[in-house]
């Protein structure tokens, strides 16, 4: 059974061979502002990344603030953001959360957890990205690319992306929180696939439990 200190060994060196074969990885959504990142990642669930920033690169310039993306009428608010899949659903989930923007934080996306998670929609790993990527904050947001290569390389043996989280906090060096995530969101893009993971490609193999995962023919 390897030791949470022998864990914290490993994530480092894990850290170490990304960042030398993925120096380019970062945050694949566009945006310019905590407000643009958080429709972003309402808009990205269940979506191509490349898709939503196809998308919000039209809208974006049209709904500055909050209040505008509350004042458009949501049949014209659908209409923009059709190409998304579940858009209707997504649509009312961005206003409903601008809302609350406006009443209760003067428009203004917070900068802390706790009243990030009362926004309608968003839970903690909308909040992490958040906080992570808009303020600068070392947070760790577990999408299906850091959950799916977290458990593969044995860092964690929970499905649950809150227990994904609070197994890697324990072990990701906390000045490497955000840059982690966005290796490891590279990674299972480019190497580590869902369905057929490129082992003998791997620059972390060494280090990783399920090596061979893919098959001799991965």
């Amino acid at each position: 059974m390897e030791s949470t200190a022998e864990k914290r060994s490993r994530v480092k060196k894990v850290i170490t061979a990304l960042a030398k074969v993925h120096p380019d990885a970062k945050l694949a959504l566009d945006f310019h502002n905590p407000l643009e990142l958080l429709i972003a990642l309402i808009l990205a669930a269940q979506a191509r990344d490349d898709l939503v920033n196809s998308v919000t690169a039209e809208v974006f310039p049209k709904y500055r603030t909050a209040a505008d993306w509350v004042n458009v009428k949501l049949e014209e608010l659908q209409s923009e953001l059709q190409r998304i899949n579940f858009y209707r659903k997504k649509s009312e989930a961005i206003q409903k959360a601008c809302g609350v923007l406006v009443v209760r934080f003067g428009g203004t996306v917070p900068d802390n957890l706790d009243d990030l998670l009362t926004l309608p929609g968003v839970g903690r790993k909308t909040a992490n990205i958040i906080l992570g990527n808009a303020f600068g904050q070392q947070a760790i947001g577990v999408d299906t690319h850091v959950a799916r290569l977290s458990e593969r390389l044995g860092l964690t043996e929970e499905a649950d992306p809150d227990k994904i989280e609070a197994d890697l906090v324990e072990i990701v060096p906390a000045k490497n929180s955000v840059r982690f995530c966005h290796l490891l969101q590279f990674h299972g893009r480019r190497v580590c696939l869902a369905k057929k993971p490129n082992c003998p490609q791997c620059p972390v193999q060494k280090l990783c439990p399920k090596i061979g995962v893919g098959g001799p023919e991965a």
